[in-house]
This record gives structure tokens, sequence and C-alpha cells, in this order.
């Protein structure tokens, strides 16, 4: 599989607008759903990094991260805000089904840890209901820690994870 990740900038993202979002929405509930694509804007608007992954120049796969100070209000972003001064928090990872398991997202990842400038440490949420078992695998292979879990009224729960990368 000949793959690659790149970093796109806020004025580059328009143009993948329909391929991210049409991918994230195949992804729920692993993913957060957007209302439209409007949504999406707003969330890119938000974020600090966007790194979008390519078989040939078919969009395959996103990563979506906000630093600290982000004015990005979901629950799980505050969270680690509350409890962290400098952080990388990954909103969102979506990969087309056909490249699952094939490690992209590993790639995606390394690439993170290339480009974090001196933020040491990456955290995210993983969904535990309904059960995301492929991404809890992932973190904990990769030495994520477990650092906490909520329970939503919604009746869905996530863990949150996170890593120091010095």
């Amino acid at each position: 599989m000949q793959t690659k990740i790149l970093s796109i900038s806020k004025g580059e993202s328009s143009e993948y607008l329909d391929s991210i979002y049409t991918l994230n929405q195949k992804n729920t509930p692993e993913v957060g759903s957007l209302t439209n694509e409007e949504h999406l804007k707003k969330l890119l608007s938000q974020s600090n990094i966007l790194l979008c992954a390519f078989n040939q120049s078919s969009l395959i796969g996103f990563m979506v991260c906000m630093f600290e100070g982000s004015k990005y209000q979901s629950e799980n972003y505050l969270f680690f805000s509350n409890q962290m001064s400098q952080f990388i928090y990954i909103d969102r990872i979506a990969i087309d089904l056909p490249f699952r398991q094939k490690g992209l997202g590993t790639k995606f990842y390394n690439e993170l840890v290339r480009i974090r400038g001196n933020r040491s440490i990456i955290c995210c949420e993983v969904n535990s209901k309904p059960l995301n078992e492929p991404s809890i695998r992932f973190h904990k292979k990769n030495e994520f820690e477990v650092c906490g879990e909520k329970e939503f009224e919604d009746g869905h729960s996530v863990t949150y994870f996170k890593k120091n990368i010095i």
C-alpha cells in the first residue's frame, strides 16, 4: 500500500471538506457524527493539526488535533484542558474500511510525534459504550495509559487515554 500522510493547512482544508465529511460519517459511532459540512468547517477552524492520508489521490483517512487553549468546547477536550497545561488532543481519527488494520493509525501517530513541537503529552478518548475495541487495543498496545472514564447522559461512555512522548 503506497500511502502518504500530509499535514493540511487551514487554507487547504476546504479542498478536502466533502471527502473528510463523508469519511467521518462512514466512521460513526467510532467518531462523533457531524451535522453537515459547516459543522466540519467549524471543527477544523478550531483545530491545530489536520493530517490526511492518501492512497494515490484518494483520501483514505484523517486525524484532527487541538492544542491546549483551543476554543473547542467538547466535554472530552475540556476533560484534558482542566488537567493539563500543555497537550495535543486527538479529537478524531477516521480510516476508510479497506485500509484499517494496515498500520495507518501508527503512521498517523508517528507523524503527529514528528510535528508536535514542544508538546509532550498526546491524549484522546475512545468510546467504551458502544465499545470501540480495535481503538482501545491500539492505544494500549502503543503504551497509552488510561487516565479517566466518563459516562454521558445519552448512555454512551468513553475511556480517556494519554501518553507521555518525551
